[in-house]
């Protein structure tokens, strides 16, 4: 059960009725997540259109997903990953593939130079040194690149911090993070997995 009200077709005011329509579209169903969410219409509005242009963005689905796993594991969100795993497999993302970007790894050089500027990044705030930012760009990334990392950083940070507030059942096949520490403090209230 969620520590915060979950909006539902049944429940929802004028405002959050057409935001539930898009994201049921969107996903191709409405995620318990969203549904807290759509607390705020505001936001609810902000998260699906950021989610859009990224989609339309530089990364590759697959890419995307690999970063929002690294960040998930990071941030300590069970669902998100569990969410993002579901999504990268039907995005073509291998069992391996998913576990390797929930350490931030990535059998590509390319895509690993990424994935570990994106975790110095949720490590230390953003407090980047010259040299890890030039590594990025060694790798081949460019500017628009650097800073479209921050969209998914937005995005993820906003689904990981809601879920670990809301403590929100997982309606997709749950992967445990790795280290368990990273949700010690809400253990108190606990979740399932859910249909």
């Amino acid at each position: 059960m969620s520590r915060l009200a979950l909006v539902t077709p049944a429940t929802a005011t004028p405002a959050q009725q057409p935001l539930l329509d898009r994201t049921a579209a969107k996903f191709g169903k409405l995620p318990v997540i969203m549904t807290a969410l759509a607390n705020s219409p505001a936001t609810l509005d902000s998260y699906l259109t950021l989610f859009q242009n990224l989609t339309d963005g530089r990364f590759s689905k697959q890419l995307a997903r690999k970063i929002g796993l690294a960040i998930g594991e990071e941030n300590g969100c069970e669902y998100c990953i569990s969410l993002l795993g579901a999504i990268g497999k039907l995005q073509k993302l291998t069992d391996e593939d998913i576990a390797l970007a929930r350490h931030g790894k990535s059998t590509d050089p390319k895509e690993q130079a990424l994935l570990d500027f994106v975790l110095v990044l949720v490590r230390h705030k953003g407090d980047v040194t010259d040299a890890e930012l030039q590594a990025v760009k060694d790798a081949g990334w460019g500017d628009e690149d650097i800073v479209e990392v921050f969209g998914h950083l937005v995005l993820n940070f906003l689904t990981n911090y809601l879920w670990k507030v809301s403590r929100n059942d997982v309606d997709f096949p749950i992967l445990r993070l790795f280290d368990q520490s990273k949700i010690a403090r809400g253990a108190s209230h606990p979740f399932q997995q859910i249909a």
